[in-house]
């Protein structure tokens, strides 16, 4: 009897010196097991912003060059004013209105000087068009549905009507066209 009460008293001791040393062991566990649960959120957060870029890169290939030839043309890359005035000049003859007189103006040097910091982060610049045209009410009707349709992104903001003589009206036009911007303009 002796012999297992001395056995047990060494099986217990054993059993409180591995848990007294191995107590700080516990806790450096307990810390490495709530890094790498971090780390496994972490990394689970990375695939699903990998999946939404692979997604988004997807659609992005999957827009045709045809759509990003009208998006081009909608609003180009640089200012194209002198292909807008001919453009406009091209619908007003094709739609029976005399070109009277146009006038362009770069709205963005107007608000704000180009070292303004109100320009930083503006993706597209303005244009204010000035038009003064002729001719009857049905063709500036016919002009302004076929600017309705055009590609080009322009903005009418007013239309002025003064009478003439016989179904020949003066008509002034004030709208905005824009372009994108590739950098700093100086």
């Amino acid at each position: 009897m002796f012999k297992i009460f001395i056995a047990l008293f060494l099986i217990a001791g054993a059993v409180l010196v591995f848990f007294v040393r191995s107590e700080s062991y516990f806790v450096e566990i307990k810390s490495l097991r709530k890094q790498v649960s971090s780390y496994n959120e972490t990394i689970n957060t990375a695939k699903k912003i990998r999946s939404s870029i692979d997604k988004t890169l997807l659609e992005y290939n999957g827009v045709s060059q045809e759509n990003v030839d009208k998006i081009k043309k909608m609003v180009p890359s640089e200012d194209e004013s002198m292909e807008l005035v001919v453009q406009i000049d091209d619908m007003m003859r094709k739609n029976g209105l005399t070109l009277k007189a146009i006038n362009i103006k770069d709205v963005a040097s107007q608000n704000s000087s180009s070292d303004s910091p109100k320009n930083d982060g503006k993706i597209a610049e303005s244009v204010f068009l000035s038009m003064n045209a002729q001719g009857s009410y049905e063709s500036f009707r016919s002009f302004i549905k076929g600017l309705e349709k055009s590609l080009r992104l322009i903005d009418v903001v007013s239309v002025s009507i003064n009478p003439g003589d016989q179904n020949n009206y003066s008509f002034s036009i004030e709208s905005v066209s824009y372009w994108q911007k590739t950098g700093d303009k100086k």
